[in-house]
């Protein structure tokens, strides 16, 4: 009987070891005290990485319907673009609008808050600043 609570003495600490070590605790806790857009804010950003608060954000406030497209200047992103967090299947892309992310050199000011934006050598035209957070951008194409 001594040898059985032994054995299940340390099996119970290896298994506290091991989650001790994986941050088990830590990721229980972040699961119950944060909501989820929260935790992906954490983890993936609000104006900086993949900025999932940022791009959520512009899908609240401005209630957008349609797709938009999602211009991501952050290297370590492997998809270089953000779209999932926000993709609605079967909707068309806003031609109009766009967000670009991590990124203040591709907007050259013109006059009167119109800016030109070219993105990694391609031309997309002429937009103006819906809405500025640090180096994320929504903008609308100017006509």
């Amino acid at each position: 009987m001594k040898i059985l609570k032994k054995k299940s003495l340390i099996l119970i600490l290896l298994i506290l070891i091991i989650m001790h070590i994986n941050k088990s605790f830590l990721d229980i806790y972040t699961l119950l005290k944060f909501g989820p857009d929260i935790r992906m804010i954490k983890v993936y950003g609000d104006c900086e990485k993949e900025s999932y608060g940022f791009i959520n954000k512009i899908r609240k406030i401005h209630n957008q319907k349609l797709n938009i497209e999602i211009l991501n200047e952050n290297p370590n992103f492997t998809f270089n673009n953000s779209i999932w967090f926000i993709y609605i299947n079967n909707n068309d892309f806003d031609k109009k609008k766009l967000i670009l992310i991590n990124n203040n050199n591709s907007l050259k000011y013109l006059h009167n808050n119109v800016y030109e934006l070219t993105f990694k050598n391609k031309d997309y035209g002429y937009y103006k600043i819906l809405q500025k957070e640090k180096n994320c951008f929504y903008l609308e194409k100017y006509d």
